[in-house]
């Protein structure tokens, strides 16, 4: 007869911290802060956007002609309307800050991407119609 010795029970495992192979499961994620920031700029471009077209057009309509040709604007309308293509600069940076930050969220494994995504899709959406607008307007 043989006889075995019982084998000491073994230790539990300790829970290490959370290693890369770990699963989350999608109700415990968190949305990732690239995404909600491409989010909020997405947000706050497009309606930076949308005040910059009206105040623009209400700065050249009073100078338009009903023939086509504009007149000659005042220094400070000038001033004004180069102010105005300053913070479109900005705003245009900005946008493409955004559309950077909701690629970078949407490759996170570890939380979840709905805003990232949406994030990048309305900031390259904008930024590729703001290209297009370039490109008819300099080729006329």
């Amino acid at each position: 007869m043989d006889h075995q010795t019982p084998s000491p029970p073994s230790k539990p495992k300790e829970p290490s911290k959370q290693s890369k192979n770990t699963f989350i499961p999608p109700e415990d994620r968190k949305q990732s802060r690239f995404g909600i920031a491409s989010f909020i700029i997405s947000i706050i471009t497009l309606l930076g956007y949308i005040i910059m077209a009206s105040l623009g057009t209400t700065m050249i309509e009073p100078y338009v002609t009903p023939e086509g040709p504009i007149l000659q604007p005042p220094q400070e309308a000038l001033e004004a309307m180069t102010s105005l293509a300053a913070v479109f600069v900005i705003i245009l940076a900005i946008n493409l800050i955004g559309f950077l930050l909701g690629l970078a969220g949407s490759f996170s494994k570890n939380h979840k991407r709905s805003h990232s995504v949406i994030g990048a899709i309305i900031n390259g959406i904008v930024l590729f119609i703001i290209l297009i607008l370039f490109v008819f307007v300099l080729n006329g």
